[in-house]
């Protein structure tokens, strides 16, 4: 529990979909610091107290597994196996190798040369909507570099002038009560709020949607992976892709169909077509 009951806390924290890059990096670093913070002899000692303790009462003492030797055919390629002359020191190996597994992991994944520049791109963004100078953000001079060819920059830097007026309007209008954007999701939501934000920011947007490209975790795609399980079956196989798209993507997104109203969407598929019409006795 010492150590797996927070990885598991910070796992479940990065599968929401509504995460971001900052609060991915926050979540990472705090588990980080939170690891090497335990890496020390006198967690340790809790550990292992805690599993004496658990052992009295499910099963017998931990005692040392059998030394096992190495095939003669392996033994010059395999390292020496190595033998402890205690429980304690077992476990000690066990615990601190555990550790550096998890962070080794963390630090490859999640300190990649792309994530600084992502971390400056939605500063960027973000501090566009607030209209607020952020430290260590990219400038449009380094957007241009990278997307020279995608987003028009002299059209964007016009957009960004009339930005935070654009949020503002629309906060007040709808009376949203916000003091300050901090979720890019938000940014889309006020964007999408009138059809007039589309059109107006569309370079913004845009840089919006490439940002979106770039995904930081692979929780969502993990997730299409297990509903295709779900969804087509060994009584399913002979399924074409155009009907398994069409049955998939409901149920990927189930949470936002419940929303919608069935009876209206009836009503207006009815009125689509005289026949229906006729058959369903649709006024």
């Amino acid at each position: 529990n010492l150590i797996f009951s927070a990885t598991e806390a910070v796992s479940r924290s990065l599968q929401r979909v509504e995460n971001n890059l900052q609060d991915i990096l926050c979540s990472i670093e705090t588990l980080t610091k939170y690891l090497f913070r335990i890496k020390t002899d006198e967690y340790f000692m809790i550990f292992f107290q805690g599993i004496q303790a658990e052992a009295k009462s499910l099963t017998d003492e931990p005692f040392l597994p059998r030394p096992r030797k190495s095939p003669l055919r392996l033994t010059n390629y395999l390292p020496t196996p190595t033998c402890y002359e205690t429980v304690y020191d077992f476990y000690h190996y066990q615990y601190f190798e555990v550790i550096n597994n998890i962070i080794d992991a963390l630090d490859s994944r999640f300190k990649q040369s792309v994530f600084p520049l992502l971390c400056k791109v939605e500063k960027f963004i973000l501090s566009a909507a607030n209209i607020t100078k952020e430290e260590d953000t990219v400038s449009l001079h380094d957007i241009k570099e990278f997307l020279v060819s995608d987003i028009d920059i002299d059209r964007l830097e016009r957009e960004l002038t009339m930005l935070p007026d654009y949020f503002s309007t629309v906060n007040k209008q709808k009376n949203l009560n916000l003091k300050r954007i901090t979720k890019i999701s938000t940014i889309f939501e006020l964007l999408n709020t009138e059809p007039v934000g589309k059109n107006l920011f569309c370079e913004y947007r845009k840089l919006l949607l490439l940002y979106f490209t770039i995904p930081t975790t692979t929780a969502t795609a993990e997730r299409s992976f297990s509903a295709l399980n779900r969804i087509k079956t060994h009584l399913r196989c002979t399924m074409t892709q155009q009907r398994l798209n069409h049955v998939i993507i409901p149920h990927i997104h189930k949470e936002k169909l419940d929303l919608l109203d069935l009876n209206r969407l009836c009503s207006e598929f009815i009125s689509k077509n005289q026949n229906r019409k006729n058959f369903f006795g649709h006024e």
